[in-house]
């Protein structure tokens, strides 16, 4: 249930998520009149089948379902038991519009989606900030669409897209070469002739700005944010933290807090 100003900031803020969970053992759902947000759902289990538009679609674990809101859908089970996963949102016209939405589509799931869906419930949990909650939604909404729509990516994109997916565990230049399928040398001339910055450079910022987001709107310990962003030594995170902020992890918690209660 979305709180009253809430409400009254839908039509102002760029993206307002609504919902966001999973669903096991999915029951039929009938909307013959659409929905009245828009929703991305997948499954996560077993087989459903999905009508919308005319077109009915069996769908299996990895494979998910869009519906602009409006759109009149129904799914149910396909005979057994399945599960999905979820986000609704309000708004974000523009941004469907920008990658030439259609009232509905089926997709295949991209590999990163349940992880960013559980990083967006843990953000849009902590926080109670609407402005900070529509930029959430809003970064997992586009990083989906572009996942789906997206133009070919360059070498270094793709590298890019790696460390963003992958920043939680412990990478090394080894490591991203081989996905990148190129030596190391190759791999750290051409990343920093297309970005400017070294292939770690690029990985320590990508990790800095989720710390951030995890001191600011998380209750995790100052340990377990340095392990999640792929620190496993808490000592050298804390070191690593306050070269890039002059501040350590907590002292950085502790000035994001007393900011918001201004």
């Amino acid at each position: 249930m979305l709180s009253k100003d809430f409400k009254q900031n839908k039509d102002t803020l760029p993206f307002i998520p609504v919902t966001i969970g999973v669903s096991e053992r999915q029951g039929r759902t009938d909307r013959p009149n659409g929905f009245d947000v828009h929703q991305f759902l997948w499954v996560i289990g077993g087989e459903g089948i999905f009508t919308a538009e005319g077109n009915t679609v069996k769908l299996t674990d990895g494979h998910g379902f869009f519906s602009r809101k409006n759109v009149p859908h129904c799914y149910q089970s396909s005979g057994g038991a399945f599960d999905t996963m979820w986000v609704t949102f309000q708004n974000g016209e523009y941004l469907l519009d920008y990658y030439h939405v259609g009232d509905s589509f089926f997709f295949d799931v991209p590999g990163f989606l349940t992880a960013s869906t559980k990083h967006l419930m843990e953000m849009c949990s902590r926080s109670s900030s609407r402005a900070i909650l529509s930029a959430h939604g809003y970064a997992w909404a586009a990083e989906l669409l572009d996942a789906l729509f997206q133009k070919p990516l360059s070498g270094s994109e793709k590298v890019t897209l790696f460390l963003q997916h992958n920043y939680d565990k412990p990478l090394t230049l080894s490591t991203i070469a081989e996905h990148a399928g190129m030596d190391r040398f190759s791999l750290c001339r051409s990343y920093a002739k297309d970005t400017g910055e070294t292939v770690m450079q690029a990985l320590k910022k990508i990790r800095m700005q989720k710390a951030k987001d995890f001191l600011r709107y998380s209750s995790y310990s100052v340990e377990q944010i340095g392990k999640i962003c792929g620190y496993e030594s808490s000592s050298y995170f804390i070191k690593v933290f306050r070269e890039d902020t002059n501040c350590t992890p907590l002292q950085y918690r502790l000035n994001r807090w007393q900011q918001n209660s201004v």
